[in-house]
């Protein structure tokens, strides 16, 4: 979610070909693990569809991911260069649907570094659960983050699993400023969560409403598409706002323009998107399966 090589969230996509069938589990699972990325992406053209329409799967080195929305900015814009086209629909194994439409600043279709401007549209998933019956809960990530319990404002959950605290506004979380221990909030998590999500309205930026590190798995999300269906939602109640913008200070920094379509239920994400490498990766073969299968 960057124009900036080098910066955001990089994200290997595959466009597979030859009778749009899936690879196997394995072998996808192999590639992102060579590869090893926090979400490696894999489309293919959706049967008996429209031109523009993809199934699309994510994997992470451990695992295949039900959601990623960095994912699916990187591939509406893999197959924005592969075939010219500036609308794609997708739907993830677990069915969620995105839209998503691409333009570049001269408006005109170029294969080349240039970077574009990807909207995507998703399904909303607003917190719908706080976490906060228990001191013991808020204390855990106290420790996590090195703050004090005060500086935790509220901690909940949505149906995708997220934990998402709000922090004082006073607090800067920055990768510059805060180094946290993503393993100590792995561990402070009910279990079942997809991701920890470090949030606030942010008082060192005047041009962004909010800010969000995020963080799943032990390891922390760079700049993170999925985690705006909770947070567009809570910051927009919060704010009285429908059009938002958001920072995401991580090492490597990422940012997005959004929308709350709030009775619909959805969300639009604006963000930028370049490309840095361009290139194939061999296969696995039933040799490699067979000899890896029992390690995965």
């Amino acid at each position: 979610m960057t124009p900036t090589p080098f910066s955001g969230n990089a994200t290997p996509v595959f466009i597979l070909n030859g009778g749009n069938e899936w690879l196997s589990q394995t072998a996808m699972l192999l590639i992102a693990r060579e590869l090893n990325h926090s979400e490696t992406v894999f489309v293919r053209s959706r049967r008996n569809a429209s031109v523009n329409e993809y199934d699309i799967r994510f994997y992470t080195p451990y695992a295949e991911e039900l959601f990623c929305g960095h994912g699916i900015l990187g591939a509406a814009h893999a197959l924005h260069l592969s075939t010219g086209l500036t609308m794609f629909e997708f739907r993830t194994s677990s069915g969620i649907g995105a839209s998503t439409s691409v333009s570049t600043r001269s408006q005109t279709w170029s294969n080349d570094e240039s970077p574009v401007s990807v909207s995507m549209e998703f399904p909303s998933s607003p917190v719908v659960a706080t976490l906060q019956p228990s001191l013991d809960v808020k204390a855990g990530f106290a420790v996590a983050l090195g703050l004090q319990d005060a500086e935790i404002l509220q901690i909940g959950m949505n149906e995708l699993m997220d934990i998402v605290l709000e922090l004082d506004p006073n607090v800067n979380f920055s990768a510059e400023r805060m180094d946290i221990d993503p393993v100590a909030l792995l561990k402070a998590s009910p279990p079942g969560t997809r991701s920890q999500v470090i949030t606030s309205s942010w008082n060192f930026d005047e041009d962004v409403d909010f800010a969000k590190r995020v963080f799943a798995y032990g390891l922390e999300d760079q700049a993170t598409g999925s985690t705006y269906c909770a947070l567009v939602p809570y910051w927009g109640e919060r704010l009285q706002k429908t059009e938002l913008k958001a920072l995401q200070p991580s090492e490597r920094g990422g940012a997005a323009t959004l929308s709350w379509y709030r009775d619909a239920p959805g969300i639009k994400i604006t963000a930028e998107s370049v490309q840095t490498v361009n290139g194939s990766i061999k296969v696995p073969d039933k040799e490699h399966i067979q000899g890896n299968g029992a390690r995965l």
